[in-house]
Formats: C-alpha cells, sequence, structure tokens
C-alpha cells in the first residue's frame, strides 16, 4: 500500500523548513554583529576599562567618594559640615536631604552659611525619628550619606 502524500503534510514540512531557515539566519546575523562590532567586555583592554570604572562623564575621577559629611542637630536645626579625606571642607557646592513618607518624598534645601556648613530648620514630618539621605553635589562630583535623626 502506498501513502499518499497530501498538500496540508507539504505545508508542514515547508513550515519547519521555513523556520529553520529563519533560526539559521537570525543565528549566522547576530554571530557577525558580535564578531565585528564587538563590546566594551569583549574589547582587547576590558581589563582597563574595569580598572577605570570610577571615572565620571568627563573621564575625571570623583572626588566626592573620599568626602565625608558630618550631620548633627544644633538646637532646632539641621546642620551638615561636608569635608574631604584631609578634614579640610568642602565649599561651594548644593546640599539636600532627603526624606520619605510612605510614598511620600520630601526634599529639604540646606544652605550653606559658612565654608563646608550647610544648615536648615528642622522639618515640621520629623518628629520623633528621622530617616533620610544626604546628598551633596559640587560640580560633576557627588558624595552621598545615610542617617537617621532622633529628636
Amino acid at each position: 500500500m502506498k501513502k499518499r502524500i497530501t498538500l496540508s503534510s507539504c505545508r508542514w514540512q515547508l513550515a519547519i523548513l521555513l523556520l529553520l531557515a529563519v533560526f539559521l539566519l537570525g543565528m549566522g546575523t547576530s554571530m557577525f554583529l558580535s564578531f565585528e562590532r564587538g563590546s566594551r567586555v569583549t574589547d582587547a583592554d576590558y581589563y582597563q576599562n574595569g580598572l577605570n570604572y570610577a571615572k565620571t562623564k568627563s573621564g575625571a575621577y570623583n572626588p566626592g567618594l573620599e568626602w565625608g559629611m558630618t550631620a548633627s542637630l544644633s538646637g532646632s536645626d539641621l546642620q551638615v559640615r561636608v569635608h574631604d579625606d584631609k578634614g579640610g571642607a568642602v565649599a561651594g557646592g548644593r546640599l539636600l536631604f532627603e526624606t520619605r513618607n510612605g510614598n511620600e518624598k520630601e526634599v529639604l534645601t540646606l544652605a550653606e552659611t559658612a565654608p563646608g556648613v550647610f544648615v536648615a530648620p528642622w522639618p515640621n514630618s520629623g518628629q520623633g525619628e528621622l530617616r533620610g539621605e544626604l546628598l551633596f553635589t559640587k560640580g560633576e562630583a557627588v558624595a552621598s550619606q545615610k542617617v537617621v535623626f532622633f529628636n
């Protein structure tokens, strides 16, 4: 008995061959692109890219990585001193204190009263415990520190 080949069985075979051809074409294209263009991970000097990861957009080292902040409550004011790794004041930047109450984010801007000393009135939402993050920026340099205050 001969097995009859129908038109519908030919369609399935063609569909499977077409899917296989599309897959192979896609694999070939992605392999070609990866060999031609590459990425920083596969660069010949990938080790240097890892060593210089701490660079900013302009290529300069972020000095904010070495800055520190000392926060305290001075009466009814929040006072923060920004200093470098040698203890010298870092003047002329912008300091924000960001807090969260549930889903609400409150940002308090501190004003510079002396070189490297920033002051702002204690926020009304800060009854008892107040958690947040100090964010100091000066040019491209950035320093941040998480803090908890008890009033």
